[in-house]
């Protein structure tokens, strides 16, 4: 059944819903068994020649707000409109790694994770992993991302460390993504410094919407004193019950409090079409395009490609 599945897949633009639920049926005694499209590889092809990458960061200082899903979904969608996209996973959870599929206990015990790179263990070309044949690589996390943040944090040049590294495999591809984790830690402050863009997914509950206003103050600071071209997206509100009245409330709630600094997007609504694509192992972007929450994500991404014109466009007239 896997390997029937996998032809289907591989044969189609979009993975069915439907799909998905027939993978669950596969033996799960490993992650590999139950998620055959995601296969990894040690070498990314190399391009023929060096591209500046656009760079985009996906960070929220509270978890559970639909961060991962919606640096998956941004990397598949850009990806499914022709970028060469790659998303390294800089949360020690490595929600990334995992919801394309990649068997992070797998990762853990070979030791070929970001982890294992900001070391100086491995290069980047070492941990590499491709999902199916497309252009959508991640570089994996581990659980030991969290004691080399710390060791970082105390060494000259720790600072330094995580762009010196996702250089040297940048020039590859269109688009980098960060998937940071849910704290403000010496990654997530590399991450932004290197960013062209920020996005910011907020669940439409109380705390997580008056925290975005922290952050703001956050990435103004970046702004200050590392990366003047930092630009925030607009806000993407997630996980959003229209019937619900206090989240109704709250997302007013959010518009009054940060939409004279960043505009809101339209918010994504509850939909178990992401819990079901990531225990297969796909983004949701990949399934059938019946869903609102996924035609948001949609949404979202031609925003993101037209923001990236204007600014190729912008680059070439200042040259």
């Amino acid at each position: 059944m896997a390997r029937a599945a996998k032809k289907k897949a591989e044969a189609a633009d979009a993975v069915p819903i439907e799909d998905f639920t027939a993978e669950q049926s596969v033996d799960t005694s490993t992650k590999a068994a139950a998620k055959p499209l995601a296969k990894s590889v040690g070498k990314s092809t190399k391009a023929s020649a060096p591209k500046r990458a656009f760079v985009l960061a996906v960070t929220n200082l509270k978890g559970g707000v639909a961060k991962t899903t919606t640096a998956c979904n941004v990397g598949w969608g850009l990806t499914d409109s022709g970028l060469s996209c790659l998303i390294v996973d800089l949360d020690m959870q490595a929600n990334a790694t995992s919801d394309l599929g990649f068997d992070i206990s797998q990762i853990q015990e070979s030791g070929l994770s970001m982890a294992a790179v900001l070391r100086g263990q491995h290069d980047m070309d070492d941990i590499l992993l491709q999902y199916s044949d497309t252009n959508l690589w991640v570089a994996p996390s581990a659980k030991a991302l969290t004691d080399v943040e710390r060791q970082l944090s105390t060494e000259i040049g720790g600072e330094k460390r995580l762009f010196q590294k996702v250089s040297s495999v940048s020039g590859r591809f269109d688009v980098v993504i960060f998937d940071c984790g849910p704290n403000l830690n010496l990654l997530t402050i590399n991450a932004l410094s290197m960013a062209d863009f920020l996005i910011i997914p907020v669940q439409t509950e109380y705390l997580a919407a008056h925290g975005t206003l922290s952050l703001l103050d956050t990435v103004s600071q970046v702004r200050d004193n590392y990366n003047p071209g930092l630009t925030i997206l607009p806000i993407l509100p997630t996980m959003f019950s229209e019937r619900n009245s206090q989240e109704q409330a709250t997302l007013g709630e959010l518009r009054q409090l940060v939409s004279d600094i960043v505009p809101i997007f339209d918010p994504v609504p509850r939909a178990t079409v992401f819990s079901k694509a990531s225990a297969s192992g796909h983004p949701a972007l990949r399934a059938s395009g019946r869903s609102k929450a996924v035609g948001t994500y949609r949404n979202y991404v031609k925003m993101i490609l037209s923001k990236m014109k204007a600014a190729r466009t912008s680059s070439k007239q200042a040259d």
